[in-house]
């Protein structure tokens, strides 16, 4: 078998500092590597942390949201039996005659109209927030996604090159055992 260019010769094998200098060089970037891709790997966890802080804004919106689509529906609600309440008949008067109460009763009608009419408003009102935070949650939450994508891919890349450099630390460890094998002088 032949030896490796970097190795010197001695009698009866290699140069022993030659040989502890090399699989210190070996030991030494292999750690370089797995200190690399440790604090990458610890980089990834904490923007996957932030990830999930916005998760949790995201669910808050959304539990908001819902509250506001109740309340638009209660409105609505209102509304639809506001105006399908009949309205109680007035005894029509005889000409020249006036009816008792038919003043008030003109303005609680025209107060029920009004107030109808703010509840429609408002039920529109709250239908347009409502529906604001949803858009606004959902671009949100696609943004996120997207994140979380690249995250995962970065994540995934990393594990990849970690399971690399591990290998080929053990293969560059295997191939020095099996040098230090054949440098051993016979016994």
């Amino acid at each position: 078998m032949e030896a490796p260019q970097n190795f010197r010769s001695a009698l009866g094998g290699f140069n022993r500092e030659d040989v502890v200098h090399y699989l210190e060089y070996l030991n030494n970037k292999h750690q370089t590597q797995v200190n690399q891709l440790s604090s990458q790997i610890e980089s990834l966890r904490s923007m996957l942390r932030e990830q999930e802080d916005w998760q949790l804004q995201i669910d808050t919106l959304t539990a908001q949201r819902d509250d506001l689509q109740a309340q638009v529906d209660d409105l609505l609600a209102q509304a639809s039996q506001a105006s399908q309440a009949p309205a109680p008949a007035a005894p029509v008067p005889e000409a020249g005659e006036k009816v008792p109460g038919a003043q008030e009763e003109l303005e609680a009608y025209r107060r029920a109209e009004r107030i109808e009419r703010e509840a429609k408003e408002r039920a529109e009102l709250v239908y347009f927030q409502a529906n604001g935070v949803l858009t606004e949650a959902s671009a949100k939450v696609d943004g996120v996604a997207g994140k979380i994508t690249d995250i995962a891919d970065q994540v995934m890349a990393q594990l990849t090159q970690l399971q690399i450099a591990v290998s080929s630390s053990k293969q560059a460890l295997q191939d020095a055992s099996s040098m230090m094998g054949t440098i051993r002088p016979n016994k």
